[in-house]
């Protein structure tokens, strides 16, 4: 489907309904704009669904995960193409891309449900999908937008022809509050977390205070369609529940918006952002996962998985081990340890990601304000060994002020990691809202303030860089990022080759081609099994010096 210039709507801002309504009959319809085939059902839409439901109001939902569309790129498929997941086939679970037109299907959804209220989950590289779908509405309903975008460009949200009103940080007090608000005729302008576009007014209202995790109700995932809950991983699709043991997370990553959270919740006397669930409450959850769904496979999604104490540890093992799904989650060096590992080992983790980052020490404490040393996150990656889950290491490129010397910091530093780890590629950097690095990047002149990091382009998920750096290019960089496993996993003495492969000129995307084939052949020989990911790295481990930040 071609994404036209413009869709007429005429949409203004709204008044509140005159008339009073049980909550029976007020209806929320969620509207969930998603890369093609980025799988893995949205803890917050879960919530906010669990949360009305059990005030009363009626709910429904429109994903556009699962339709072909060339506003979001196939998220899944690309990472294959660029060596960073193993290849994997949906059709195994009889999981197809939706063949309908998808705004026609919105429509029809809209016309038959009669919602009182749209309400959009977004980050950043998906807004322009929602601005598209909301825009092709054929009569206007009072909406509301919230997620990561929503909370650090309010303004740009607000601001939307078609959007009424903003929920800023967390909405599971906020989304029924506003829905019981509007059942009464009134117009929400005074409740906490909301802004509202009410006769042509803004009104902007502070946080209210943060949710204790213990309080909310289990995720609902009835909501989602059966195929929704079917994710990728190591080369298998597993019917996968996402779960949140912790929200927010103790570190200050420049490059990430998740410290943001506490520095707006502490601004607002709202409270700490970064909470955790208590164990008791996290066996409760798994009980009844366990009993209501079926889950095949646990996808944690939290920041930091492991950002918490070795009491806390014992706990979360002990609870895990009646289950024992297989399971994948994200954490840093700092928190990994031999007996950590070997923890994992028996609550059954199949793959864990591990963030290096940079692999050089100044720029990754002076830059991103992340203060581990080398041999730190080395250590990390060694206690990992042997083990019956898959270790991955995550590194990002592309930053305000990197060099071309830096990224092969990061190189070397991935060729020194055990040869039994996956080296997953890397990502190029993304200046997200919210972030400490793009108001560096902004202040540098590397970008504009109104840009937005959209997945809309040539390379969906990989994406080029939106910095204008004169030191590094966007096309150097996009080439880095797609040949970067290569030149942590063959020998240096390919790597001129490699470099060639980096071209995306004829003679490039050959070559490029070629290694891919002969890449994966070494490193994909039996998807899903546990097996040598690096055969590459016996023949050459550099001993790479790693210099002070380049100027």
């Amino acid at each position: 489907m071609a994404r036209p210039a413009s869709i007429a709507n005429s949409k203004s801002t709204h008044s509140p309904m005159k008339t009073y309504k049980k909550h029976s009959d007020f209806k929320v319809l969620f509207l969930y704009p998603n890369l093609v085939m980025s799988a893995l059902a949205p803890q917050g839409i879960g919530y906010l669904s669990a949360v009305l439901k059990r005030e009363g109001f009626a709910v429904d939902l429109f994903d556009t995960t699962f339709y072909t569309s060339d506003l979001a790129g196939n998220a899944n498929n690309e990472k294959a193409y660029l060596s960073k997941v193993r290849p994997f086939n949906w059709e195994e679970r009889n999981i197809r891309p939706k063949t309908t037109d998808m705004l026609e299907d919105l429509q029809n959804k809209v016309d038959e449900f009669q919602p009182d209220l749209l309400a959009v989950s977004v980050v950043e590289n998906t807004w322009h999908i929602a601005d598209f779908l909301l825009r092709s509405l054929r009569d206007p309903i009072p909406t509301i937008v919230g997620g990561v975008f929503a909370t650090y460009a309010p303004e740009i949200v607000i601001s939307h022809p078609c959007v009424d009103y903003v929920c800023r940080g967390e909405g599971e007090v906020a989304l029924p509050n506003l829905c019981k608000t509007l059942c009464q005729g009134k117009d929400g302008i005074h409740l906490p977390n909301i802004w509202a576009k009410v006769d042509g007014n803004l009104h902007r209202s502070p946080m209210g205070d943060s949710i204790h995790l213990d309080d909310l109700p289990f995720p609902d995932w009835s909501i989602f369609e059966e195929q929704s809950l079917y994710r990728p991983m190591q080369g298998k699709i597993y019917r996968t529940i996402g779960m949140e043991t912790q929200r927010g997370c103790p570190y200050k990553c420049t490059f990430c918006n998740s410290p943001s959270n506490n520095e707006i919740y502490t601004a607002d006397n709202a409270g700490s952002f970064y909470r955790k669930k208590s164990m008791k409450r996290v066996a409760e959850e798994l009980e009844f996962l366990a009993n209501t769904y079926d889950p095949e496979f646990i996808y944690f999604v939290v920041d930091t998985f492991l950002a918490i104490s070795d009491r806390e540890m014992a706990e979360l093992s002990e609870i895990y081990q009646s289950f024992k799904f297989p399971f994948w989650m994200n954490t840093r060096p700092e928190t990994m340890s031999e007996w950590r590992a070997n923890e994992l080992d028996k609550m059954n983790c199949l793959r864990i990601n591990m963030g290096i980052e940079h692999g050089n020490e100044k720029f990754r404490r002076d830059v991103l304000d992340r203060p581990v040393n080398n041999e730190t996150i080395l250590e990390a990656f060694r206690s990992c060994v042997g083990r019956k889950f898959v270790t991955v290491s995550n590194s990002i490129i592309g930053y305000p002020d990197e060099t071309r010397e830096l990224v092969f910091d990061s190189i070397y530093l991935n060729r020194q990691l055990p040869k039994e780890i996956e080296t997953s590629g890397t990502f190029i950097f993304t200046p997200y809202m919210g972030t400490t690095l793009r108001e560096i990047a902004l202040q540098k002149g590397y970008l504009k303030t109104d840009d937005i990091c959209s997945s809309y382009g040539p390379t969906q998920v990989q994406g080029d860089s939106i910095l204008d750096m004169p030191q590094l290019s966007k096309d150097e960089l996009r080439g880095l990022a797609r040949v970067f496993s290569f030149y942590v996993g063959m020998p240096e003495s390919r790597f001129d080759e490699i470099r060639m492969a980096e071209r995306f000129d004829p003679e490039g995307e050959n070559t490029f081609n070629r290694l891919r084939e002969e890449f994966n052949s070494a490193y994909n020989e039996s998807p899903g099994e546990t097996r040598n990911t690096n055969t590459y790295k016996e023949e050459n481990k550099s001993g790479h010096d790693f210099p002070d930040l380049h100027s």
